[in-house]
C-alpha cells in the first residue's frame, strides 16, 4: 500500500474527505442583490455548487464572497475559514501546478506550498468592507508559482560541497587526526566562501561516524603526503589537505 502524499494540496483534500468536516463546516452565502435571501451551505454543498455538474456560474460570485468573508473572520488557531478557502481554490490551482512542474521541473510540494502562502498573504491584504472577489487571489497564487519555479532555474550550482572530501582532511576541532570517531554523529559546518560565486550561506549537516573514520584514518595513514607513489586501496582517492572543517559532536557545545 502506497503511503499518502504529504503535499499541501493532498493534506487539505484528506482533511475535507472526512464526512464530519465536509458536512460540519458551514458558510453563509450573502444575498446577490436580486432579492434572494442569504443561504447557509455546508462545505460539500459549496464545492458542489462551484464545481459540480449542476454548477450555477451566476451563483459563484456570491459563494466566493461568503468564503472570503468566512476566511477573513477566522482568527482562531483551530478555525476552518482559511482552510475552506484553500480547499475550494484547489480545482482552480491544480492545473497551474501541473504545468509549472512539467515545464520548469519544479518540486510539486514546494509549488503547492508557495501557492497556499500566496493565497493567505493575499487574503490578509483584503478589505472586508470592500467587494470581495476571488479572481485576484487566484491570479496572485498562479503568478507566485511561476515566479518561484523560474527563480529556481536561475540558481547557480556549486560543487563546493562535492569537493569537500577531495580537498579537505576532515578533523574534529577538539580532536586529532588519529582519534577515532564515537558512535555519535558529527555536525559539519561548511562556511560560505568569499566572493559572489558558490554558496549563498553556510551549511550545516550530519556526518555518519563510519564516513568520518574513513577520512580521518586515511589522512593519518598517509600523513598528508603525496600518496600517488604508494599502494592505495581502490576505494581511496588521492586527496590533498588544504584545511580542516570545523566539527562538533551532536549534543555538545562547540
Amino acid at each position: 500500500m502506497n503511503a499518502p502524499s504529504s503535499s499541501m494540496f493532498a493534506s487539505v483534500r484528506r482533511h475535507f474527505d472526512e464526512p464530519q468536516v465536509r458536512e460540519g463546516v458551514y458558510l453563509t452565502v450573502p444575498a446577490d442583490g436580486n432579492g434572494t435571501e442569504p443561504v447557509r451551505l455546508t462545505a460539500a454543498e459549496a464545492h458542489e455548487a462551484l464545481y459540480g455538474p449542476a454548477a450555477d456560474p451566476g451563483l459563484s460570485p456570491s459563494i466566493w464572497e461568503g468564503v472570503l468573508s468566512a476566511a477573513l473572520a477566522d482568527r482562531t488557531p483551530h478555525g476552518t475559514g482559511k482552510l475552506l478557502l484553500v480547499w475550494l481554490a484547489l480545482p482552480r490551482l491544480t492545473g497551474t501546478v501541473h504545468r509549472v512542474c512539467t515545464r520548469l521541473r519544479a518540486d510539486r510540494s514546494d509549488v503547492e506550498a508557495e501557492m497556499v502562502l500566496a493565497l493567505l498573504e493575499g487574503l490578509a491584504d483584503l478589505d472586508a468592507a470592500s467587494p470581495l472577489h476571488s479572481s485576484s487571489l487566484i491570479h496572485t497564487a498562479r503568478t507566485r508559482a511561476w515566479r518561484f519555479a523560474r527563480a529556481g532555474l536561475r540558481e547557480i550550482p556549486s560543487t563546493r560541497v562535492e569537493r569537500i572530501t577531495q580537498d579537505r582532511a576532515v578533523i574534529p576541532v577538539d580532536g586529532t587526526a588519529d582519534e577515532p570517531a564515537t558512535g555519535e554523529g558529527l555536525d559539519v559546518r561548511v562556511d560560505r566562501p568569499d566572493g559572489p560565486d558558490g554558496l549563498r550561506a553556510s551549511l550545516r549537516f550530519r556526518v555518519r561516524p563510519e564516513h568520518l573514520r574513513e577520512e580521518v584514518f586515511g589522512y593519518a595513514e598517509y600523513g598528508g603526503t603525496d600518496r600517488t607513489t604508494r599502494h592505495v586501496p581502490r576505494k581511496r582517492r588521492t586527496r590533498r589537505r588544504v584545511g580542516t572543517l570545523p566539527m562538533r559532536r551532536i549534543g555538545r557545545r562547540p
